[in-house]
């Protein structure tokens, strides 16, 4: 048997060295053929330390399949068993090939697999792609993760934030909840999450839970068996309790437009306390580097999450301080400490109402993804509450002929716009109506008003689509309660479950017909008049 010394200058057969020249770097014999390395070149031996091919390389490795991956003044490329090049194309990185297929990345860092004979598999460039294993690969682009079949055909065309490669018949997945395993259609086999998880062997899988319990689940029926107690973090709990502040300090310094400042280099005037603070802080968090220059984060957080940062640290943060109180009356305090309801509050204030328009619609993204279950052709489509009118414009570009507008209290600049007050009675016309994410913020009395003036206007043949969180009944996870928390002592409503909303619904004649991705965040429900 051959073997690599310890310090990988040379190759040693029972116990002694297979020749007496020393390289700088050795590796392993495969088709009896090796790659070595001196401090001017790579090239590849025999048994008998017989230099092959007559050539020489930059960089060269191993033989898979009868490939080798080398590497010369033009990149990098592959040879056969005589020493021959593979094809002309050069690549800035090759892999190695497994199953026939290869993947290799181009001079624009684009990702894809070539065959035996370097033929580029299929047309489409990704992020990265993995290699082949029972005829599936995995690969990455701007969606996320998703498998391919050996000809680069989507195998389910569903996307995952990591994914790995099917081992037995089932994948290890990741969505924004945590671990799961996936089958080869892209089903999940279970709704729970787990913070680490591995392959099904022999019909068990070693999970971890959130709380850092080690678990095992079994493949048959999906039950798991605890093996370990979780340990409690108490320092993380303590961290957890002050991070608070963190995001208060991070509030001030965007208030003071302190990311602007530095990345347009404007002078900073404050005093100088102050400003050493500020500057060891950004550099701790890693929003500017040692040379004082923003860096991804930071330009992340000053130009993409600034108003979103700006709106949960104000007003709801300065409101969440009397959750007390709120918990005791079951009922918003936001009106106790600003004289009016929150949303009469915005009526006169253009920089709250601004900040809450770009959080409304940041957020829309967490249900844009629903509008797929619509099924619309032609009708006409009436947004209640719209807001901005985003999502029917979003409707609009997947349904280009149906006709929409938004019925508010305001306009917002909207070009299809109906004045409304939804607590109170009004007459439209329309095929569709939509709600989105409006009756969480009411508590039931008020949400019911909202249900019952739109029943009114509610045909034969019509039907109401509601966007909103279904809490779960029995909670695993924080789909919705911690939210509800912060709604009820700002605005006075809560994330309901399916039992909240039947309740709801039949009092305003209404019943649910379909429920749209029920175990999301965001979930789509159509109900139409009984």
């Amino acid at each position: 048997m051959l073997t690599i010394s310890l310090d990988e200058t040379h190759h040693i057969k029972n116990n002694k060295p297979l020749y007496d020249i020393r390289y700088k770097r050795v590796m392993n014999f495969h088709d009896g053929i090796a790659p070595v390395e001196t401090d001017k070149e790579a090239f590849f031996i025999n048994k008998e330390n017989k230099k092959l091919f007559n050539r020489a390389f930059k960089k060269a490795y191993g033989f898979y399949e009868g490939k080798s991956a080398v590497k010369d003044r033009n990149g990098w490329f592959h040879i056969d068993l005589n020493g021959n090049n593979l094809y002309s194309q050069r690549y800035s990185w090759v892999g190695n090939f497994n199953e026939n297929r290869c993947v290799v990345r181009d001079f624009k860092n684009n990702y894809f697999h070539i065959d035996e004979y370097g033929n580029i598999v299929y047309k489409e460039k990704y992020n990265y792609v993995g290699d082949f294993k029972y005829s599936i690969a995995v690969v990455i682009n701007d969606e996320g993760s998703t498998h391919i079949d050996r000809d680069g055909n989507l195998l389910h065309n569903r996307y995952f934030e990591e994914l790995n490669i099917f081992h037995k018949g089932y994948a290890v997945a990741k969505d924004k909840n945590g671990y799961f395993h996936i089958d080869k259609q892209g089903n999940e086999l279970y709704k729970h999450r787990y913070k680490k998880l591995e392959d099904f062997y022999n019909g068990c899988a070693l999970a971890t839970t959130f709380d850092d319990n080690k678990t095992i689940l079994n493949e048959e029926d999906f039950t798991t068996l605890q093996i370990t107690k979780p340990k409690i973090d108490k320092d993380k709990i303590l961290n957890e309790s002050f991070g608070y502040f963190k995001y208060q300090i991070l509030f001030a310094i965007l208030k003071l437009d302190i990311l602007k400042k530095i990345d347009n280099k404007e002078p900073i005037n404050l005093p100088n306390i102050s400003k050493k603070l500020i500057f060891r802080w950004l550099k701790v968090q890693k929003f500017i580097d040692s040379n004082n220059q923003l860096t991804d984060l930071g330009i992340t957080i000053e130009y993409e999450l600034k108003d979103l940062i700006l709106y949960w640290q104000d007003l709801p943060f300065k409101t969440s301080s009397y959750m007390l109180q709120t918990l005791k009356k079951a009922d918003e305090y936001f009106s106790e400490l600003f004289k009016k309801p929150y949303f009469d509050f915005l009526e006169n204030n253009s920089e709250y109402a601004h900040i809450s328009k770009k959080m409304n619609e940041y957020y829309t993204i967490d249900y844009t993804n629903l509008i797929k279950y619509l099924n619309f052709s032609n009708e006409v489509i009436c947004d209640i509450g719209g807001g901005s009118g985003r999502l029917v414009k979003s409707i609009q570009k997947l349904y280009p002929n149906v006709k929409p507008f938004v019925a508010d209290k305001f306009s917002d600049n909207i070009k299809n716009f109906v004045k409304i007050d939804f607590f109170q009675e009004f007459k439209i016309k329309a095929d569709i109506f939509l709600l989105s994410r409006v009756l969480h913020d009411w508590n039931d009395e008020k949400a019911l008003k909202v249900l019952q003036n739109i029943s009114k206007n509610i045909q034969v043949g019509s039907a109401l689509y509601i966007f909103e969180t279904i809490a779960p009944i029995d909670p695993d996870n924080d789909k919705g309660i911690t939210l509800s928390f912060h709604l009820l002592n700002f605005i006075g409503g809560y994330e309901r479950d399916i039992n909240d909303f039947k309740k709801l619904f039949k009092k305003a004649n209404l019943e649910i017909i379909e429920i749209f991705e029920k175990e999301e965040l965001i979930s789509l429900i159509k109900v139409v008049k009984i």
